[in-house]
């Protein structure tokens, strides 16, 4: 009996032993979730799991190495470095990884679409962060920062005609990206109409009632406060010839206080006392054209640009054009002067005209290698308001800036600023490129062949006597740069 007993504990153990290890483990085993290819956009997209957004990862690393160009990129034509002295380093170098990601969603009103670019660089030993692009689009809305649609197809910028340049005289946003809310109308064949407003592109307003202006550098500037972006409308049209736009934006030129005047002496200085020029709007008109040529050879196209402006520099001149600076050898200067508007104590603003036109053609040798040619011309304008009456000079209420002008001499800081360049393109695989770019930036100054007193210093150029000559820079650009899932 005592052995039965003990048979039958141990087997009524062992059940329930057996029962509550099983009580642990899962019924059954829940299905692996794969990540799946989602085919509704293109190739790249895979479904994030357990959702119904698709998602694309996408990037490059760039290697850029330049001469006679400050940042890897901008021809040395102004600021300390258009002195071309022993100050100035002439080679230059950035690398930068940038990191791209694009989800979508299909929804009763469409795709919802959200996108950002993160670049993260270095520059001449000097580190930097960037976000290129966060926008978010759906229903016809884009709000976020992103490519402008006022940017032409036709332009030569590094995402148009791909000159390694940041050109001074064309506007591309495409590299930094603006901030912008924009609405857009699909009217068919691949026609659209887009209205919407971009944060603020300005140069200076100019006091020349105060000393403000020194060789290679944009004047002080005297604008008021923002108080809201610059509306704007484009139509654009891509089809299989190619792409065209044209586009219209409008700028609000305000300025702060004047320097003097009743009630505002000594201490109470440009504050509320002494009043301001009346308000003005700018205007900027930008039109551009790109045109296959697969005839010739397939890849093959060509480009034209141009802009006019009043008030409105940054947008019909470029965005990253300033006030250039360029010294020559024996005592020989090259200069103009860019703004928005300028005004003296007591009078309403005037504001400066620009322009710009601008081309080229790429033509591909082989599926692999090509070869650009590319131009451009741009000039910044004063009215006879300013010319005569020499208000850079010190007329009209005005003071000499730092650049002094014979009396026997026109005072216009008018120029014209042209470019001329090519490059060549090797892509020995999809995705990695090998370029070179060689471009020569020539200053056409208004004032050429008189002579001129520089009051002050200019970085490690001396003060004294400089004779107005049209100068011009050479530069040089090689890049390295592996793209992927792009």
């Amino acid at each position: 009996m005592n052995i039965k007993t003990v048979l039958l504990g141990s087997a009524a153990g062992l059940i329930a032993a057996t029962a509550v290890s099983a009580a642990d483990l899962p019924v059954k085993a829940k299905p692996v979730e794969y990540v799946k290819i989602c085919t509704l956009y293109g190739d790249g997209f895979y479904y994030i799991p357990g959702s119904d957004t698709c998602i694309k990862f996408s990037g490059y690393i760039r290697a850029d190495y330049g001469y006679n160009v400050s940042g890897g990129r901008n021809p040395q034509y102004t600021g300390a470095a258009g002195a071309r002295d022993r100050s100035v380093s002439t080679f230059t170098t950035r690398h930068r990884g940038s990191f791209s990601a694009d989800t979508r969603t299909q929804t009763a009103y469409g795709t919802l679409r959200t996108f950002s670019t993160f670049h993260l660089q270095n520059q001449d030993t000097t580190e930097a962060t960037n976000v290129a692009r966060a926008f978010i689009q759906w229903g016809g809305f884009t709000f976020g920062r992103t490519v402008s649609y006022l940017q032409s197809p036709g332009g030569l910028g590094d995402s148009q005609l791909n000159s390694l340049h940041s050109l001074p005289i064309t506007y591309d946003t495409g590299a930094t990206g603006v901030n912008q809310i924009a609405y857009t109308w699909q009217i068919g064949n691949g026609v659209t109409l887009n209205v919407g407003a971009d944060e603020r592109g300005i140069k200076s307003i100019a006091n020349w009632s105060v000393n403000t202006t020194a060789i290679g550098t944009d004047p002080t500037s005297f604008r008021a406060g923002a108080s809201h972006p610059d509306p704007w409308v484009a139509l654009q049209v891509r089809q299989a010839w190619g792409g065209a736009s044209l586009a219209v934006v409008a700028t609000h030129n305000q300025a702060s206080y004047y320097t003097v005047g009743n009630g505002c002496a000594g201490g109470q200085t440009s504050t509320t006392l002494c009043g301001s020029p009346g308000d003005q709007w700018g205007f900027a008109v930008l039109s551009g054209t790109d045109i296959k040529l697969d005839m010739l050879s397939p890849g093959t196209h060509f480009a034209i640009y141009g802009s006019y402006g009043v008030g409105a520099t940054a947008y019909a001149g470029g965005g990253l054009l300033f006030s250039p600076g360029l010294y020559g050898s024996g005592n020989q200067i090259a200069f103009g002067v860019v703004t928005d508007a300028v005004y003296v104590n007591g009078r309403g603003l005037e504001q400066t005209t620009s322009w710009t036109i601008a081309g080229g053609l790429e033509y591909y040798w082989t599926r692999n290698f090509s070869s650009t040619v590319y131009g451009g011309y741009a000039g910044v304008t004063y009215n006879s308001a300013v010319v005569d009456n020499r208000l850079f000079c010190g007329g009209g209420g005005g003071v000499a800036q730092n650049i002094v002008v014979g009396a026997g001499t026109v005072c216009d800081p008018s120029f014209n600023l042209w470019l001329l360049g090519t490059h060549h393109d090797w892509f020995p695989i999809p995705g990695l490129r090998f370029s070179v770019d060689v471009m020569h930036t020539g200053v056409k100054t208004a004032m050429e062949g008189a002579t001129v007193t520089l009051a002050t210093k200019q970085g490690n150029r001396p003060s004294g006597v400089y004779t107005v000559k049209d100068l011009g820079i050479t530069s040089v650009i090689f890049r390295a740069q592996r793209t992927w899932g792009g």
